[in-house]
């Protein structure tokens, strides 16, 4: 039994390979345990307490700790092999690598959780809109320069020349500038955004062909959910550089172009009547500003096209209010009498409203083809 443990195996015997496997497995576990103790254990201790910073340590250094656990385990156990010169070296840089990464990760996870808990609400609270759009990239930049400092930390340590490195990539420069051209324009479309402001989180624009509420301004790309459809459009910054902004939460107030079509031969005094109804409604809607443009507009296909054009107020449900001046509108018109000429059918006219329409013998059907009903 013990004969085989000495047998040589790629440079070293059964038993020195079995011990490595041995540790590393051992690390492992170690590493589930420990890990299974913070979640299980530590945390109803850390529940109990009134701050939030335990909560929030203990949730960020569990896991780069349990990695730290199996990279000692994997090096504890290497180190008990007989490794060829050339091999040797690597190990060791790749394990310094690690660890300095691993360390990485540890403060960049620990420092985000601290700016969500303590910094983002009060960004929040605050009445200015440009920290609302820096901290993003505050954030995200802090994270990117931790990374490439430990990267150039490791490799350094590891016994890799940085600075040929680095000249390498200086030499590279031009065809990376050439090749990333696109997205420096981003990003610089992304600082004007940031430094012009015209617009901000929670704004509703329109931009090519996008309608929408602003949810993040990023340096490379800006994101907004769109109006109708409720679809997010990631829309890169160099276009807000070229293209015309329409900023629809800075206006007094939201457009609804009513409009409505009745038979041609109605009579003046009825259609009176409907315009007087629409600048009612209009006046005493509570959601409504009281700059309304109300008026015949034009004789078309349909017959008489009357227009109310209203404006909600800023922060009020639109869909609900347009619902609400349209449905009062078109009960007016029932309660009258007052049919809505359309393409895909007859007007009737009923008798109670002979006197105001004059009813053409013989009402002729109207053309059906693919158009809307034009209700609107």
């Amino acid at each position: 039994m013990f004969e085989i443990l000495k047998k040589p195996f790629y440079g070293n015997t059964v038993g020195q390979w079995l011990t490595a496997l041995f540790i590393i497995l051992a690390a492992f576990i170690v590493s589930r345990v420990v890990y299974w103790f913070f979640t299980k254990i530590v945390r109803i201790f850390t529940r109990r307490t009134k701050t939030n910073l335990d909560d929030i340590i203990i949730d960020k250094v569990e896991e780069p700790i349990v990695v730290g656990i199996a990279i000692a385990g994997i090096w504890y156990g290497i180190s008990f092999l007989t490794l060829p010169k050339h091999i040797a070296p690597q190990v060791a840089s790749a394990t310094t690598l690690a660890v300095i990464l691993n360390l990485a990760w540890l403060i960049v996870r620990t420092v985000d959780a601290l700016v969500e808990e303590y910094i983002v609400p009060v960004v929040e609270k605050s009445e200015s809109n440009l920290d609302d759009a820096i901290l993003p990239i505050a954030r995200r930049g802090f994270s990117v320069i931790m990374w490439v400092v430990a990267v150039v930390v490791g490799l350094n340590n590891a016994g890799y020349d940085v600075a040929a490195v680095l000249t390498g990539l200086g030499i590279g420069g031009l065809a990376l500038a050439i090749g990333a051209r696109t997205t420096i324009m981003n990003i610089f479309g992304g600082v004007t955004v940031l430094i012009t402001q015209p617009f901000k989180i929670g704004d509703r624009i329109m931009i090519e062909g996008y309608d929408g509420y602003v949810l993040s301004i990023g340096l490379g790309a800006t994101r907004i959910r769109t109006f109708i459809d409720n679809f997010i459009v990631t829309i890169p910054n160099r276009v807000f550089s070229d293209s015309e902004i329409v900023n629809v939460t800075e206006a007094l107030g939201i457009k609804i172009d009513l409009q409505i079509h009745v038979p041609a031969n109605i009579n003046p005094p009825v259609i009176q009547e409907i315009l007087d109804c629409m600048k009612s409604v209009v006046g005493n809607h509570i959601y409504l500003n009281q700059d309304s443009k109300i008026s015949v507009k034009a004789v078309d296909d349909y017959g008489i096209v009357l227009q109310c054009i209203c404006y909600v107020a800023p922060g009020k449900p639109y869909w609900q209010t347009r619902s609400d001046v349209a449905i009062q509108i078109f009960t007016f018109m029932q309660e009258r009498g007052i049919p809505i000429a359309t393409r895909n059918g007859l007007n009737y006219y009923p008798e109670d409203i002979q006197q105001s329409v004059k009813t053409p013998k013989g009402i002729k059907a109207l053309r059906k083809d693919k158009d809307d009903d034009g209700l609107f």
